[in-house]
């Protein structure tokens, strides 16, 4: 049975909650088009929430050094968002959905240094893909997590117009 409106988002960071959302929505869903989604934080969006001080030579020497430091450890998040983009998009396609992978970089506009949300960045692309549902694990590998969901399920679940389907990962149905 194929879906009438837009791919399926599957939202993936590697973790074996993800893997079992994408197992689990190619029995749900029954395959069709899908998007498998990578979304991955710029080190400088977490490095450097508050800027050095460029009011002194030190600090605008650390402050040239950052950059560069910044910029080699995005290239490296960048590949291996893209790599587990691929690796998702593998999984999807032996689930039967027709995959393809997308890995980018979550940004918050002006307050990125602030505040970077990848559920954000998954509402966006639902949105720039008009995805038919979302799907996300409930845990993934962010290192903070609340209470009942992940905290990039909690935010598409409290914050989509679209479906969202979380599936719960294999410790939390006792699999």
């Amino acid at each position: 049975m194929e879906r009438a409106i837009g791919p399926a988002l599957l939202c993936y960071d590697g973790s074996e909650g993800a893997r079992a959302a994408i197992d689990r929505a190619g029995a749900v869903l029954g395959g069709g088009p899908a998007i498998v989604l990578c979304v991955w934080e710029s080190a400088g969006s977490m490095l450097l929430r508050h800027p050095l001080p460029t009011g002194t030579e030190l600090g605008r020497d650390l402050g040239g050094m950052a950059d560069d430091v910044v910029g080699e450890l995005d290239q490296g998040t960048a590949e291996r968002a893209e790599a587990a983009a691929i690796e998702g998009a593998e999984l999807a396609r032996a689930a039967g959905f027709d995959a393809r992978a997308l890995a980018i970089r979550a940004v918050a506009g002006l307050a990125e240094r602030d505040e970077v949300t990848v559920w954000q960045a998954v509402l966006e692309q639902a949105d720039e893909q008009d995805a038919s549902v979302i799907v996300v694990g409930s845990r993934g590998r962010s290192a903070i997590r609340s209470t009942l969901l992940g905290s990039v399920s909690s935010g598409a679940l409290h914050h989509s117009a679209r479906p969202v389907l979380v599936v719960p990962g294999p410790s939390e149905t006792g699999a």
